[in-house]
Parts: structure tokens; sequence; C-alpha cells
């Protein structure tokens, strides 16, 4: 019996072209009312001359649609639809933002005695989020988030998330690039690189004809023309004012969509049935759909090949800069060698301009050179092709580690054929260490610290021993932090006295100050003392250092919160990164925030991560939290 395709419990980026294409066919259409919907989500009433009451059904993480008003609603109104009727009531919707490959809905509202333009946007991606923002700032938004590039709470400047390349618009060259660059089959291909999404990708390879399954690469250069035509034909099918096909069995819904589907053209006892718009066939699929609980284990996959797209997206981009480097290196050099006159004159018309300059810029060949007076021409180019080689060897580098990620990307999850996944095995006692604030260093040593005075004397007094180190930051009443010797054949080397150095500072005054960097300082243990000089006091939790301190300068204030696994068990820390991603998996970064804010914060991330806020208060430093994802 053939298989089913793929469901879909959301809409893709063709979804959402449709219903932004039904909106503009409303022109200047005023927001009249707005309600909580019975069934969840929210209807907007918008009300033109033309087309009369049109409810505009806002889903988060799901759909949208634009139907005949009638919808169900709850009698009493939360706080967001409060403030639509607020603010937005009598705005006329002035434009609808294409949509390109996101699923993300952004209409603009004004009124004619105002300047400031009104925004309401919905995102139809991850858990959904409705939006709302008054000149250029955000009003509300039913799921406050903040992350490293975008912050999405009242007050914060609007932003939308960040754009991916629109596969509608790349041309057959660009589409070749992008599967010639693929590591996996062609659907993940369509459906990753291409943002296209599952169900697009199952439509594109059904009408192409071509097997999902087999890897993109081989095929870039044969299918990517037919694959540019395809992506056309699909905008053309949807049209200015898109109908919806519904895909059925019997009584049940299998798909809806602004285009008449071929994905199912194998599947058994299925028909299709259209509908006068994509919206009514929008509405009648998705409120029969429920969306699929996932378990734990699946939510992680699913994050954990998030993760690994985006990583590869970066590095990525960090290898072709690095190759625009090498060859403008290369460049100049070769411009220095080709014109010695040119360049040794313009370094010495710099010298008498300025006998105190250090560089001078050069035009040579159409191109500024920029060199140091003090080296001759032979030697300045000498050192650009220097400069050029390391900069291969990073880039080669670069290669190296995008090949392993996209290997990692490439396979597919869960454990090897034929193997059974391990029980996950849950600590069952507390080691030593974790009666103290404690981290694993990248080189696998033990990281110790105190979490208030007392425990900072004890602590020293109990563990700091011979082949250890004590660390503390550059700031009074920090705290103090021992790197215990590790067991041979494993050593501590700068690598984890620098991370010591920036958990020390992290658990300083540092943090709630808001710096952005700070200094620490490593001793030996006999360099540590109690005892003062004569008619001089030790405060409790502090300590005399004798001889030499060794200066860890401007280290970062920036922990990764995260699981490790030590000695077969998982366990959350919050450590420098670096220590963290050796060892395990790092969920978010934090830097110092803003203090008033710190219960809020606690409160989401907490919510977000699956921890108790007990635990996650005992992991962090005193302060305000900023958070932003890896």
């Amino acid at each position: 019996m053939p298989v089913d395709p793929g469901p879909k419990d959301r809409f893709t980026s063709l979804d959402t072209l449709a219903v932004v294409r039904e909106l503009r066919a409303l022109g200047g259409a005023r927001v009249d009312k707005a309600y909580d919907r019975a069934e969840g989500g929210w209807s907007v009433l918008l009300r033109s001359a033309g087309t009369g009451r049109q409810a505009l059904v806002l889903v988060p993480g799901r759909y949208a649609a634009v139907l005949p008003h009638g919808d169900t609603h709850t009698e009493e109104l939360s706080p967001i639809v409060r403030e639509i009727r607020r603010v937005f009531t009598g705005a006329a919707l002035r434009r609808v933002a294409e949509p390109g490959a996101e699923r993300y809905l952004e209409l603009t509202f004004g009124r004619s005695t105002g300047p400031e333009e009104l925004t309401l946007a919905l995102e139809l991606f991850g858990t959904g989020n409705l939006i709302l923002a008054q000149g250029g700032r955000v009003l509300a938004a039913s799921r406050p988030r903040r992350w490293a590039h975008r912050d999405v709470r009242a007050g914060a400047a609007y932003a939308r998330p960040p754009a991916r390349a629109d596969p509608w618009r790349l041309t057959p060259n660009e589409i070749e690039s992008e599967l010639a660059r693929s590591r996996t089959d062609l659907a993940s291909t369509l459906a990753a690189r291409l943002a296209l999404g599952g169900p697009v990708a199952e439509e594109l390879t059904a009408r192409g004809e071509w097997p999902a399954t087999e890897p993109a690469a081989p095929v870039a250069s044969t299918i990517a023309p037919r694959l540019h035509a395809l992506l056309a034909e699909l905008v053309r099918e949807v049209g200015d004012r898109p109908r919806g096909y519904l895909v059925r069995r019997g009584n049940v819904t299998l798909d809806a969509t602004p285009y008449r589907s071929r994905r199912w053209r194998e599947a058994a006892d299925v028909e299709t049935v259209e509908r006068p718009t994509f919206s009514e066939a929008a509405a009648e699929y998705f409120r029969t759909v429920v969306p699929a609980v996932r378990t734990p284990a699946e939510t992680a996959a699913t994050e954990e090949r998030r993760q690994l797209e985006r990583l590869v997206e970066r590095q990525r981009a960090a290898v072709e800069e690095l190759e625009s480097a090498v060859r403008a290196r290369r460049a100049d050099a070769e411009a220095v060698l080709s014109d010695y006159a040119t360049v040794g004159a313009a370094l010495a018309a710099a010298t008498a301009k300025d006998p105190r300059a250090r560089i001078a810029t050069v035009e040579l060949g159409g191109r500024p050179v920029t060199l140091a007076i003090e080296s001759t021409p032979r030697r300045s180019a000498q050192l650009l092709f220097e400069e050029s080689k390391r900069l291969a060897e990073k880039r080669d580098g670069a290669i190296a580690a995008l090949r392993e990620t996209e290997g990692r990307l490439a396979r597919p999850p869960g454990p090897p054929a034929g193997e059974r996944p391990p029980a996950a095995k849950v600590a069952e006692k507390r080691r030593w260490f974790e009666r103290h604030r404690w981290f694993v260093s990248s080189e696998g040593a033990i990281v110790i610290a105190g979490r208030d005075a007392p425990s900072n004397d004890a602590l020293v007094r109990r563990n700091l021993k011979d082949g250890d180190f004590y660390v503390h930051a550059d700031l009074p009443g920090a705290a103090s932090v021992i790197v215990k010797r590790p067991t041979p054949p494993a050593a501590a080397t700068e690598v984890t006295l620098r991370e010591a150095a920036q958990w020390a500072v992290a658990f300083s005054k540092a943090w709630r100050a808001g710096l952005a960097s700070a200094s620490a300082f490593w001793a030996t243990p006999d360099q540590v003392s109690k005892s003062a000089v004569s008619g001089e006091f030790v405060a409790r939790g502090a300590f005399v250092i004798r001889g030499t301190k060794h200066f860890v300068r401007d280290v970062s204030l920036e922990l990764a919160l995260g699981t490790i696994r030590y000695e077969s068990e998982e366990r959350w820390v919050a450590a420098p990164p670096a220590a963290v991603a050796a060892r395990g998996t790092v969920a978010v970064l934090l830097t110092p925030g803003e203090e008033r804010e710190r219960a809020a914060t606690e409160v989401e991330l907490a919510r977000d991560l699956g921890l108790s806020r007990s635990l996650l208060q005992s992991l962090l430093p005193a302060g305000g939290l900023s958070v932003r994802r890896p």
C-alpha cells in the first residue's frame, strides 16, 4: 500500500503567501474589533466598503485565515486583545509584507490623523507569537522573548526575525550552487537549505519526478533549471486570488493547499475538494489537526539538528570570509611586487609628512594597500604573503570543521541501525565537588568555588593542595576559585587557567556592575596564606597572596548554561562557553543584563529549559541576565 506523504501541522511559506494575497485584496480595510477565539488564537474584525466584515483569524505557530465573520469567541478579553482594541481600532490596512521564505505574517496599519505606523505580526514558526508595535517599538507580545539579535517585549525596538534567502527569487545558478554544496538527500536539501519546508519539498520532488531520498549534490546541475521553473509554477498557481484545495480520504481531511497538490497522487483512496478561497480550506483543515506531541528525545533531536544547521551557516560564512581575505592579501602582495618604485616613493612621502606615522595607505593598481612605513617594499610584500598563508591555514581548518559538521547533519537521527539506544543514566549521588560551585574545564580539570565568605574559608582550608591553583578575580569580595590537579595523563594548562579566570570574574561584583570584561590572577598553594603582616587584618573569606600574581587580563563576562556528561551522568552547569561546548551541549549564553528584569528572565529561562527555578538560581551569579541562543 502506498505510504502517505508527511502531514503538516502548521503553515508553509506558500500558505503564508496565499493569505498575504487574500489580505491585499481587502484594500484599505479598517480594524473594527478583536476577540479571543474559543478554539484558541485571536480574531481581528476588518471592515471595508467592498467586502463588508471579514475576520482575520490568527493562531500563532499554526495558521492564519481571512473568513466571513461568525467565529465563536470568549466573553473575557485577554490583555493583548484589549491592546489591539485600544490602539488599532479604526486604523486602516496600508500594506502586507511579502513573506519570502518566512512563515511570518506582517500587517501595517495607519491613520490619517497620526504619522506613526502600527504593526501587527504573527509568527507561524516554532511556538508562534503575536506582536503589536507602534512607531517602531513593541507595544505587546503574546510571548515576550529575547534573543541576541532580537528582543520581543514591550518597549523594545520592533524587528523581524532574521531572514533567509528567498527561494522564489533564486536563479538557476544559485539553486545549483545550493544543491551542489549539500551532503544530504534531495528532499532534506530543499526543505532546509532552500528554506521550503517538508511539504513544499515533497511537492517539488513529486512534480519533478525525482527520488526524494537520493543525494542532492550529484544531480544539482541536471535538475536546477527544472526546479527553478517548478518554483515559479507554484507561485503562479497560488495567484492573486488563491483558491483552496482539500485532500480527503473519506471524511478525514489530510491536507490543505493554495494549489492542486501532486504529492498525494500516490496515496490510496484520496480525493481533492476545491474551496472558493484558500483561507476556507485552511480553516477547515487546521480545525481538525491536533499537533503531534513529541517526546523529550524527539524535541532534543530536533533542537540539535537546528543547532547544527545554524552552525553550518556560520561556518560557511566564516569560510567565505577567510577565502576573501586570503585573495585580498595575495593581491596586495602582488601589487607591491609589481610596483616597487611607487611603494617606495609613497612610504617616503608619508614619512616626510608625519615622522610619527607608523602606517601608510598606497594606491596600487586601483586598490588601496596599507603598509608599515618602517618596512621596505620587499619586506612589506613578504609580510603580506605570510599573512595570506596564515589566513589560508585558518581557512583550511574552517573548511575541515564545516565538513565535519555537515557530516553530522547528514547522519540520520538516533543510534546506528541495529543498535538500541542506551538508557539514560540518572545521577544517583552527588560528587564531593557538588557541595560547591563547580565546573569541569575543557581539559578535564575540576574547578570549584565558594559561595560566600565562610565557604571561601572552608574551601581553601580543606581543598587547596599541592599541584592545585588558586584563582581570584582582581576585585574585592570575589569568590575563591580552586583548579584541582587533574588525574594524569591530563594536565591543567593556560587553557584551563583562563577558563577558571573567566568563571572567577563572572562570580564577582563585575557581573552585577554590568562590566563587559575584567581581570583575574592565579597563584600556587604556597603563595596563599591567611596570616597577615603585623598591624593588618585579613577579613573572613579573604587571603593574602605572597609573591608574584599571574594575571589573566580582559576576560569576557560570559557564561554558557548547558549540560555536560561527567562519568556517564548528565548534569547542568553554568561555566565558560568553551568548557561546556567541549564536554556537552550549550543551551544558552548569558551576559550581564538589567537586574530589575532578573525575576522575569529566570521564570522564562526555567520554563524554556525545563529546569526548576531553584536549580537555575543555584547555578547563576547575582545580578541581571541577558540571554541569547548560541
